[in-house]
Formats: structure tokens, C-alpha cells, sequence
């Protein structure tokens, strides 16, 4: 094993590879200020809106990292601020059409790796790939939350 890259590495350099073709994705599609951490928000928000605390629980960042996201994708007008409906004290944080454009994008563009990475390791490889990683994934719920819309 002496001089073989950790296994933790690899998975890095996988998702670095990844987020770096999306963001391309994305910019050639006109939403060049979305970066890869702006994902904590896309990949963890509901249709109906979230809570900020719900978001970065469910991102596993701080309330005060997930503020900051939620006041820069705000200023980006992909989403804005709404009252909790079930309690007037509460905020909710609505994607916008804009959001959802993105959703849309990203949903697109992991289809296709999927595809990619189906056809590069063939069915069963795919599926074991799959199943590892779910096996050592620490979360059941996963995301995204917004599902895929047909158009």
C-alpha cells in the first residue's frame, strides 16, 4: 500500500473533479457566480422552503457559515427570505425560478455522470461503487430534496 493514495483522496479528487465541470456547466449556462459551495443550499433546500438552521444541519456547517451563504445567493436573487407560515417568528428560504434554473442544471449534469460512470466501469462495478459508498456514508437522509422536474 506504500505509496497508493488514500482512499480518502481519491474520493476528493473524484468530487474535485466533478464540481469543477459543473461549475463550468453552470457558467456556460449563465449562472457563473454559483460555486461549488453553494451547494450546501441547492442540494438541501425543500420546495416549500427551509428553515436556516434546517439548511445547515442538514449541510453540517454552522448556523453562521449557512447566514452567509443564504445572504450571498440572496444578493444573486436565486433566494429570498419568506415568513414560516406554521410560525411568524421563523424565516423560511425560497429558491427562486432562478434556483430552481440551477436545480434543473445540476440534476442534468449528475445524470449524465452517472451515465458517465456507469459506461467507464460497466453495471456491476457501478453498483458496487454505488452500494460502498453508501455503506460508508454517515447520512440516511440523503439529498437533493428538490426532485428532478420533467420539462
Amino acid at each position: 500500500m506504500d505509496n497508493q493514495p488514500y482512499t480518502q483522496s481519491l474520493l476528493l479528487y473524484a468530487y474535485q473533479s466533478s464540481a469543477s465541470a459543473l461549475v463550468q456547466v453552470l457558467r456556460e449556462s449563465g449562472h457563473s457566480a454559483i460555486k461549488p459551495k453553494h451547494g450546501a443550499v441547492f442540494a438541501n433546500i425543500d420546495a416549500e422552503g427551509t428553515r436556516p438552521s434546517i439548511l445547515a444541519e442538514r449541510a453540517g456547517i454552522g448556523k453562521a457559515s449557512m447566514g452567509e451563504l443564504i445572504d450571498e445567493l440572496e444578493r444573486l436573487g436565486y433566494v429570498r427570505r419568506s415568513h414560516d407560515p406554521n410560525d411568524r417568528r421563523a424565516k423560511l428560504i425560497v429558491a427562486t425560478d432562478a434556483a430552481l434554473a440551477v436545480i434543473r442544471i445540476v440534476h442534468d449534469f449528475n445524470q449524465r455522470l452517472e451515465d458517465q460512470y456507469r459506461r467507464l466501469l460497466g453495471a456491476q462495478a457501478y453498483e458496487s461503487l454505488r452500494s460502498s459508498l453508501q455503506a460508508i456514508s454517515p447520512r440516511e437522509n440523503l439529498q437533493p430534496r428538490i426532485p428532478r422536474q420533467r420539462s
